[in-house]
């Protein structure tokens, strides 16, 4: 098993210029977010809602573990299957330490940490566990994520319908992602 290590070690090495080449491709390609415009109605006065428009990105699609698997093979050249082991003990891992209430540091991609959402008490004595109202884990980008949102541009994003007037379509999904993928729950 350790001379598995030492071969993937050697090999991950030999590749590093392959992956500064990639990098500073991914560098000059600069991310575009794409938004639209969003009404929304506030209620604080139930008599008087007051309307209010918003823009809210949108999520053209949605890259699935295997499609990601399969990029870091043909961006990397490490077997397919390797990257899917690599990755689910990542997670295994992860999911460990995070269960003991540690931070998980991940170098420049980021760190996740437990957190929690708790009402409000009026007094010490009445917090209590019953008064957590949500449990989640929280990412952290690195250097590498800020600096990519650091030079984002944003894109006004319209769908057009067949009949030449603008697709109302299906309200934006919070929480991101498609109507097939799971929404994020922290929003």
């Amino acid at each position: 098993m350790q001379s598995l290590y030492w071969r993937l070690k050697i090999f991950i090495v030999s590749l590093s210029p392959k992956l500064q080449v990639s990098n500073f491709v991914n560098i000059l390609c600069a991310m575009s977010v794409k938004y639209r415009k969003r009404k929304i109605v506030l209620q604080f006065d139930k008599e008087n809602p007051l309307s209010k428009y918003v823009a809210t990105n949108v999520i053209i699609g949605s890259i699935g573990y295997n499609k990601l698997c399969d990029e870091v093979n043909q961006r990397t050249g490490m077997h397919r299957g390797i990257v899917d082991v690599v990755l689910k003990g990542v997670q295994d891992t992860m999911i460990s330490f995070l269960e003991e209430g540690f931070s998980v540091k991940l170098g420049e991609f980021g760190s996740f940490r437990p957190s929690i959402q708790a009402k409000s008490q009026d007094k010490e004595e009445d917090v209590d566990s019953d008064t957590i109202s949500r449990v989640k884990i929280v990412f952290t980008p690195g250097n590498k994520f800020q600096q990519m949102l650091g030079g984002v541009s944003k894109e006004s994003f319209s769908n057009t319908s067949k009949d030449g007037g603008e697709d109302k379509g299906k309200p934006d999904n919070p929480g991101g992602g498609s109507e097939d993928e799971t929404p994020d729950p922290s929003v």
